[in-house]
């Protein structure tokens, strides 16, 4: 199986669990702020894992579905949707293969969940997916990693206690050829290791603006955080925001 394939379970859950709600609540609001839709606008939560970012969105009146390809973060987001009395869609399928068209007005995609695949021609048809989806006019919101940011801050390896006896090991490292950086994470509890990986293609701001386009996508604005700061090449994260231009 792909690293995407295996990594994104409860093991994954254990490791990240600061991408929790509160996060969820403050992204949410950064997108209301400058992407300002009537209650009621249909929007696609584009690998919504466990479904934080679908369920704060649907609270604020939205028509929200959720799409992701792992089962079991699927199944947490059904819960989170259930706990909070929401009636809600989550459906599995590929990124690369969004079973709609000219549905949304708006497509959203948090936490580096782009640059995936091993070969650039799937990362764009994960655009062109996008792009098919959206109504003409319709929005989208693509939260991606900074590379330059990546490549000046790479700490190459730590330890960390994430829960009591879980430890995790990360070690990290580019590898320019591919233009990619990669994750090694090996969790150890109860004396038992268990081993997933992670890689992302490094694409730069002008490469992205240039695959947007050619799918119909325009650039309108990019910000470096969720506080609204400019986005350099200091930044730590780029995030995308822009609108379908035309017809597809």
């Amino acid at each position: 199986m792909d690293w995407y394939e295996e990594w994104f379970g409860k093991d994954y859950m254990l490791v990240y669990p600061h991408r929790n709600e509160a996060e969820a609540k403050q992204q949410v609001q950064f997108l209301r702020q400058h992407i300002p839709l009537p209650e009621g606008s249909k929007i696609l939560d584009l690998c919504c894992g466990c479904g934080r970012h679908s369920v704060e969105l649907k609270e604020h009146g939205y028509d929200v579905i959720g799409l992701d390809l792992s089962e079991e973060l699927l199944e947490l987001a059904c819960s989170h949707a259930a706990e909070c009395n929401l009636e809600m869609d989550f459906i599995r399928c590929d990124m690369r293969e969004i079973p709609y068209e000219n549905q949304f007005d708006l497509v959203v995609n948090f936490f580096t969940s782009f640059g995936y695949f091993e070969d650039d021609a799937d990362n764009q048809k994960v655009l062109s997916a996008i792009a098919k989806s959206l109504k003409p006019g319709g929005k989208f919101l693509i939260d991606y990693m900074n590379p330059d940011y990546v490549a000046k801050n790479l700490v190459k390896k730590d330890e960390k206690q994430v829960s009591d006896g879980l430890n995790v090991i990360q070690e990290r490292w580019i590898d320019p050829s591919l233009r990619r950086v990669n994750k090694k994470l090996t969790l150890i509890k109860d004396g038992e290791e268990s081993i997933y990986a992670e890689s992302v293609r490094m694409y730069s701001h002008e490469e992205m603006k240039n695959m947007l386009l050619k799918f119909g996508l325009e650039l309108t604005e990019t910000y470096g955080d969720f506080i609204g700061s400019e986005y350099t090449k200091e930044s730590a994260r780029m995030i995308l925001i822009g609108e379908k231009t035309h017809k597809r």
